[in-house]
């Protein structure tokens, strides 16, 4: 049994930023997943990935933090836990969130869930406030 000794210190240690990036060249791990499902669909089940559900997170966050609300904020608006809005926004599970889950979630963070008939469109409605 090898025995370490640990120092205390109440001194910071310097702090480097990383020089890795992607700059900018990143995919969505959901695309990852989605090539996951065509290749083996068994296995995407089995582990329970889902490209849909982590689609589906993204947008999720992306609402929450753009409307300016916490996590628990929002659970409290859709009368959920907040642990149950970490779930969808890490998109854990192989569903994902319901389409009435997403109508409720977009109205509490003050936006309009749809359908685009083109990748415009749907920047273009990204930025527009919830009808009323």
């Amino acid at each position: 049994m090898v025995k370490l000794k640990v120092k205390k210190s109440h001194e910071r240690r310097p702090q480097a930023v990383a020089e890795v990036s992607s700059k900018g060249r990143g995919r969505p791990l959901a695309d990852l997943v989605e090539k996951i499902e065509h290749a083996d669909p068994g296995l995407a089940t089995e582990k329970k990935l889902s490209s849909a559900a982590m689609r589906a997170g993204e947008l999720v966050r992306a609402m929450r933090k753009h409307a300016g609300l916490s996590q628990f904020q929002l659970a409290e608006k859709l009368d959920v836990s907040q642990a149950r809005v970490s779930e969808i926004e890490s998109g854990v599970g192989i569903q994902g969130p319901t389409w009435d889950l997403m109508e409720r979630i977009s109205v509490a963070c003050g936006k309009t869930l749809g359908v685009a008939a083109s990748s415009d469109d749907l920047e273009l409605a990204a930025h527009m406030p919830m009808a009323m």
